[in-house]
């Protein structure tokens, strides 16, 4: 409270000092211009100086404007009481009546922003309602009040060009000279806005670009001024230099700042004003005075404007080139950046972050979740970051990171092993996520630098397996030849696709009895070669090919089926799923679609799908499934207990049949941890009435044993081998 109370009294004296030298200052230099043997202001100075009080005091600086004012004017003028009281309220009342309405429309942060946030606003109600206000309200007293002839004029007794030049004077002084006064004195009040102002509006000026400019701008200016204040006439003087000096200032505009601009015309026009014998050359009559005072004015308001809608244009300018130079979801900088850096940092070196599971992951939470993410580990790896370095934004799972300095590999490992020790959290569900990176020097551009960095990614994705960081300059040409073979092997799978080389085998999968129906395994022929599905099912998913791939094969078979007819609505095969296939929203209409094309009861097949779709968050791969379920489909979750499913989420299973994975059992017969994990299994799955599979059994000992556990159906080498369908016609 009590720090409050002195801070105010420290505003009033420093505003009451302020405006009392300022005051009595402005009344001296306030230009004045002799026509028809008559002296007239051309700007009335102090209420320059009212308006830049108020600016940088606001509401504190009203009394100290009135004791002021009260002062000078009693000190000049010696006017009774009453005619003293009414001359104060014309000349601040309308003021601050004014300045109040404007605080109204812009807010309690009106006075900031000086001068050119909000400028018409400003511009007309400050400069030119404020100025006509003061003016009528003269008017006004001078009916009711009687004047000293030397003030009388300036109450309504002249005549009305007289009266239209004092409103002109009073234009002036607040629209070009009110900058003139409040720069001063607020580099008086906070010498830190005098530092502030060279190094914003000056110094950026001064660089070995803009040097010769504003060094050959300030130049002619000057010699043009001091030309036009010179103490003799001539005739040609103000015919032909005062037009320059427009043209001078309307060429600043590009190259300067606005405070520059606005401080050097309030300067330049003083000096015009004051020494007038040049600028005023031929000006004989109040009419005559009267045009100049217009066409100043007029200068003024399109200088003001020009320079902000330059400046204007030219921010906007910078904001789009940032906004094409940065990805606007990450707001991490793009390609384009990253070229642009390189070209500037040729020995920078470039790694590729790689997370993996990042798509699958994304295709299940949505695209914020990858933003989220990647704003995750920029922001938790910038403190490791130097001076220059930063993140690019990659489409998919990766980021790019320019490094500089030495020992980048090992700093790059410390980030990819701090990343893998901790998790990042999406809506409170920890995210499954890991890391690996590769680095290299790029000394190319354009597609060359797509190349590479396509490289880089593969690397990137090859060591996120271990969590380890790979050099390019160590395995370029084994990256160069695994790039080429995998775009190879894309197109081979595409062909085989597109000519139907789609070859379906089946492998049983029977009870204790031997009686069962067969899983659906895939081989793709193209170029007179098979693929297996440790080939091509890596490369479909990585490129988004598995909904096209699956319908495909559920068609082959459906075709198969319906040329071998089997009456009875058990099971006859298992067919499965590929991750991203739930994804698609008209996956399951699409599916049953099919089926009713070829006549086939939905009962006959069994889908196949893994744990992430089974216990999947998204809607959409949920709907799918119950769709399905509706119809008729059975639905199996494959290799289950190795990745998503615990007991807890057994219980709330909605599926038909759960696939033992094959870890549970190869090792059965030697241990007893993976005889119990199977049982338990067992055990929950016929309290939800599941039926349970077990996956990889090959000798009767294991069969013996699962069944002993309470397995249902086998499937493994030991009842045979996947088989082509044709061969069983």
């Amino acid at each position: 409270m009590i720090y409050s109370k002195n801070s105010c009294i420290r505003k009033f004296l420093l505003a009451l000092i302020l405006c009392l030298v300022a005051l009595t200052v402005s009344r001296f230099i306030s230009p004045r211009a002799v026509v028809d043997a008559s002296s007239l202001y051309l700007a009335w100075l102090p209420l320059s100086v009212v308006l830049a009080i108020i600016l940088l005091f606001g509401r504190h600086g009203i009394i100290p404007i009135l004791i002021s004012f009260g002062m000078v004017n009693e000190i000049s003028l010696h006017l009774p009481v009453t005619e003293a009281t009414v001359l104060l309220f014309c000349q601040l009342i309308p003021v601050f009546v004014i300045c109040a309405i404007v605080r109204w429309r812009l807010g309690a942060r009106w006075r900031h922003g000086i001068p050119n946030k909000d400028m018409a606003v400003r511009t007309v109600w400050m400069g030119f309602v404020a100025p006509i206000s003061i003016k009528a309200s003269m008017y006004i007293a001078g009916v009711w009040f009687n004047y000293p002839i030397n003030l009388s004029n300036f109450f309504g007794s002249g005549t009305i060009i007289f009266s239209i030049i004092d409103i002109q004077s009073l234009i002036c002084a607040a629209l070009i000279f009110t900058m003139i006064i409040y720069y001063p004195l607020r580099m008086i009040i906070n010498p830190q806005f005098a530092r502030a102002f060279w190094y914003r509006s000056i110094r950026p000026f001064l660089s070995a670009k803009n040097r010769l400019f504003m060094f050959s701008w300030l130049s002619i200016l000057i010699t043009i001024v001091i030309v036009l204040c010179a103490p003799f006439k001539a005739d040609y003087i103000a015919g032909y230099l005062v037009p320059v000096i427009f043209i001078i200032f309307t060429l600043g505009i590009s190259r300067l700042s606005y405070s520059f601009i606005t401080l050097s015309w309030s300067v330049s026009a003083f000096l015009l004003l004051a020494y007038n014998n040049n600028f005023l050359q031929g000006v004989s009559s109040d009419y005559s005075l009267a045009f100049v005072m217009s066409v100043l004015i007029s200068f003024t308001i399109c200088l003001l404007y020009m320079t902000q809608v330059y400046h204007r244009s030219e921010w906007l300018k910078r904001r789009w080139q940032l906004q094409a130079m940065s990805d606007p979801l990450t707001g991490l900088a793009n390609l384009r950046a990253l070229e642009k850096q390189l070209e500037q940092q040729p020995n920078d070196v470039v790694c590729c972050l790689h997370m993996k599971n990042m798509e699958f992951l994304s295709k299940h939470f949505g695209m914020m979740m990858r933003v989220y993410v990647k704003r995750s580990v920029a922001r938790r790896l910038q403190p490791l970051l130097q001076e220059g370095e930063r993140f690019f934004q990659l489409p998919g799972g990766e980021l790019l990171l320019l490094l500089r300095g030495p020992e980048t590999a090992g700093r790059l490992q410390h980030m990819v092993d701090y990343l893998n020790s901790g998790r990042i959290f999406w809506n409170n569900v920890g995210l499954d996520i890991e890391f690996g990176a590769s680095w290299g020097k790029l000394h190319a551009c354009g597609e060359d630098l797509h190349q590479t960095l396509g490289q880089l990614s593969w690397l990137a994705e090859e060591a996120s397996v271990q969590h380890q960081v790979l050099a390019l300059t160590n395995s370029l040409q084994t990256v160069t030849d695994q790039t080429t073979d995998r775009i190879l092997l894309l197109n081979k799978i595409k062909r085989a696709l597109d000519e139907n080389g789609i070859q379906l085998y089946g492998q049983p999968i029977v009870d204790a009895h031997g009686q069962g129906y067969q899983e659906i395994l895939t081989r793709l022929f193209s170029d007179g070669e098979i693929m297996t599905p440790d080939q091509f099912i890596p490369v479909i998913a990585q490129f988004n090919l598995g909904t096209r791939f699956d319908m495909l094969v559920i068609e082959r078979l459906l075709q198969w089926m319906q040329r071998h007819p089997q009456t009875g609505p058990y099971a006859r095969f298992s067919v499965n799923l590929m991750p991203m296939t739930l994804m698609q929203k008209a996956f399951a209409p699409q599916f049953l679609a099919l089926f009713e094309r070829y006549a086939i009861a939905p009962q006959t097949v069994i889908i196949e799908i893994t744990e992430e779709q089974a216990f999947s968050n998204s809607e959409v791969s949920i709907l799918n499934i119950q769709q399905l379920r509706q119809a008729g489909f059975k639905i199996a979750i494959d290799d289950f207990g190795t990745g998503y499913a615990n007991f807890e989420r057994l219980k709330r299973l909605q599926a038909d049949i759960i696939k033992i994975d094959g870890c549970f059992v190869r090792d059965i017969l030697q241990d007893r941890q993976d005889v119990m994990i199977v049982k338990a299994i067992c055990e929950l799955a016929k309290a939800k009435s599941l039926t349970v599979v077990a996956e990889y059994v090959e000798n009767e000992a294991q069969r013996e044993l699962l069944l002993e556990a309470g397995v249902d159906y086998l499937q493994g080498y030991l009842f045979g081998k996947p088989q082509p369908l044709a061969e069983n016609e």
